[in-house]
């Protein structure tokens, strides 16, 4: 009996050798074989189902190898190993629970062991457990300091609990190991962006640009800084290189007419907002402020086709749908214009659209050319300005709008009642 199973067990050893020799020639089908040959010999060896399971992962056959490590974990629960190869492929198949259940035992039986830590670490802050998350990524760092991605999910798990500048030193602590690396520069860069540390962002950006000199984003970024700080000239000159090195991005010359735009540059914004569409025709926004900067330059019929397209787009923008109706009316289209000021009540109520709804309905009241549809003009557009008012009492333009028309509704109802009183007259 006991010869039969020494017999087996070098069978069984034999096919291992074999197998494990398949696998590093890259044999991979061959080895799988060898290796279910090794367990039909002898079932109950860990090992023979841990090195099946890694080679079933590089072929891809990923549920055959989570079968064959979680063999491996129940013959052998004193594997780190077989838990954390478990966890990594269970990770990749979006079971996190699971490879967090894994990783937990890797690191339960090796605790000292950096990759097992960070590997815990990452996937709890994925599920939103920050602070025993923290506990893994800091006893990682701590056993290898030179842990670059360590520091970085570091960064992730203090950001996610609001403690973005204790993350920001993790982030630093990144950069410093790496400083040739122009992604870690560009994360920290926006961590310190979001933390409002601008000076250090601009200087974080341009490491980037130094490493990187065609880092449209870079560019971009730095652009919407000095935008935001009001410095416009600057802002401009960025964008316009983030245009330079990518031109396909509606975003940069989106931007970049707008802020031309804050400095009255209105052909050159007018250029970009046309750009930015044909890269991206169906951003209703971008039509909106290119029918400002035609509107500015008194463009009305190009203004309204481009206001046109934006609430076309997008139905429920008051402001689109506001401007739509103040190009009409300069263009004394007054019944397309009341229409869009009476669709932007729609979307919401606006005391300056009430206001221009009046103003509207006022103007129309006098080319209505029967007597009885220009007085209601007149009634509306007083029910209008009331409107305003009670939004915004404050606003005295308003009030003065309110009692023009008031006199104009009591001068006509006075002619009319004029009319009524004389005599007819007699037939000759």
């Amino acid at each position: 009996m006991n010869s039969v199973l020494i017999n087996n067990d070098q069978t069984s050893a034999n096919y291992f050798d074999q197998a494990n020799r398949l696998k590093q020639l890259n044999q991979l089908q061959e080895a799988v074989l060898a290796y279910h040959q090794a367990i039909d010999e002898k079932t109950n060896f860990s090992w023979y189902h841990h090195n099946l399971g890694e080679t079933l992962a590089q072929l891809g056959q990923v549920e055959e190898a989570i079968a064959s490590y979680k063999k491996a974990c129940e013959l052998n629960p004193n594997s780190p190993w077989s838990y954390y190869n478990l966890g990594e492929l269970l990770e990749q198949q979006g079971r996190l629970p699971e490879a967090t259940e894994a990783y937990r035992r890797a690191v339960g039986l090796n605790p000292d062991f950096y990759e097992f830590q960070q590997s815990l670490g990452k996937l709890l802050c994925q599920q939103g457990h920050f602070s025993e998350a923290i506990s893994s990524l800091e006893k990682a760092v701590e056993l290898e300091p030179d842990a670059t991605s360590c520091y970085q999910y570091l960064w992730d798990a203090f950001a996610q609990q609001g403690r973005r500048t204790e993350g920001i030193a993790y982030l630093h602590k990144a950069v410093a190991l790496t400083p040739n690396n122009g992604e870690l520069h560009q994360q920290l860069a926006e961590a310190l962006k979001g933390n409002n540390q601008i000076q250090e962002a601009i200087a974080a950006y341009q490491n980037v640009i130094q490493l990187h000199p065609k880092s449209a984003w870079s560019y971009y970024q730095l652009g919407m800084i000095f935008r935001d700080q009001g410095q416009y000239q600057e802002a401009i000159a960025y964008y316009r290189k983030a245009t330079e090195y990518d031109t396909k991005s509606a975003i940069y010359y989106h931007y970049l007419g707008h802020t031309l735009s804050l400095v009255h540059h209105w052909e050159e914004a007018i250029a970009a907002y046309k750009k930015a569409l044909e890269l991206a025709p169906t951003a209703a926004i971008i039509y909106q402020h290119l029918g400002d900067g035609l509107s500015t330059l008194q463009h009305w019929e190009q203004a309204a086709t481009a206001y046109r397209k934006s609430v076309d787009l997008e139905p429920h923008s008051l402001e689109a749908q506001d401007h739509l109706g103040f190009a009409l009316s300069q263009l004394q289209r007054w019944d397309d214009a009341i229409f869009a000021y009476r669709r932007a009540l729609d979307v919401s109520l606006s005391d300056v659209v009430y206001l221009h709804l009046g103003d509207a309905l006022e103007k129309r009241s006098h080319v209505q050319p029967i007597e009885k549809d220009a007085r209601t003009d007149l009634e509306d557009a007083v029910n209008c300005y009331r409107q305003a008012l009670e939004l915004n009492p404050n606003q005295e333009a308003i009030s003065q709008q309110l009692n023009q028309a008031l006199a104009q509704l009591n001068q006509a109802s006075k002619l009319r009642n004029d009319r009524l009183k004389s005599p007819p007259k007699m037939a000759i």
